[in-house]
């Protein structure tokens, strides 16, 4: 089998600049989306440095080893320099990024997810959508703590904060996430600016209604701008195929991507 992948970033309805940003390594079955913080535009320093450290990190290392400790690795690669900078830097002090990042393993037919903070993986197959991360945030840390507290005991929680990033600390404590994959499945990789905006059931309806990738990118930024587009928005889109079939074969359905990609 063999993922194929497509992404869009949209500067959403708010803000002036995008920090967001995204790539695509299909020749390393790689994917990530980050979503830079911090004044000045230091957070889009800090989301394209992720991405960039991230592509550097596959395009130079072996191609050889567990993809998931490489994944991991990459990540926490991208957090050392990351730091670095800000650290080095007046102007970018204080910048970091969520990240989420899917490698697929054809050799284990395994796609392993590697995240921090508030970017999120989800996967859906057939009837099945299921959110494959859990948000590192000031809300989601309450709840794994104390599952018990009410809606009302969460109003009081600021629903924006971060508890976990790229380039807050010298390190950072990643989420590895792993799961086997089956032809026609699919996994969307996604900023606050969408899961935020969109629910899940809506979500749901557009991967399901629309079976070109970049379609489907494209009706979930329609959707998140439609409900205000306070954030950036960004997706990404990864589908599992079979090997033996030619692109020409499924071209009604899907477009292929470039050798990379990213924006933001």
């Amino acid at each position: 089998m063999r993922a194929i992948a497509a992404g869009l970033t949209d500067i959403g309805r708010e803000r002036t600049h995008n920090e967001d940003r995204f790539i695509l390594l299909p020749e390393f079955n790689v994917f990530v989306v980050a979503d830079g913080m911090g004044g000045h535009q230091s957070g889009e320093v800090a989301s394209r440095m992720a991405a960039s450290t991230i592509a550097g990190f596959f395009r130079g290392g072996p191609r050889n080893g567990d993809v998931s400790d490489k994944l991991k690795s990459a990540v926490v690669d991208a957090n050392a320099k990351i730091f670095a900078r800000a650290d080095d830097s007046r102007a970018h002090r204080g910048m970091g990024t969520t990240v989420v990042a899917a490698a697929y393993s054809p050799d284990t037919n395994k796609m392993h997810v590697v995240h921090a903070g508030d970017s999120r993986a989800y996967h859906l197959r057939g009837e099945s959508f299921k959110q494959l991360t859990r948000d590192h945030s000031l809300l989601s840390d309450a709840l794994l703590e104390r599952p018990e507290l009410t809606e009302s005991d969460l109003a009081y929680l600021p629903r924006n904060v971060i508890t976990r990033a790229l380039g807050i600390a010298p390190t950072v404590d990643v989420d590895v996430t792993s799961c086997e994959v089956e032809p026609g499945d699919l996994f969307l990789l996604c900023s606050d600016g969408l899961h935020g905006l969109v629910d899940d059931p809506d979500i749901t309806t557009i991967l399901r209604d629309t079976g070109v990738l970049t379609e489907a990118c494209a009706k979930l930024v329609e959707a998140a701008n439609k409900n205000g587009g306070k954030d950036n928005i960004t997706a990404v889109l990864v589908r599992i195929e079979e090997d033996d079939e030619p692109w020409s074969a499924r071209s009604p359905r899907i477009s292929k991507p470039p050798p990379s990609n990213g924006a933001g």
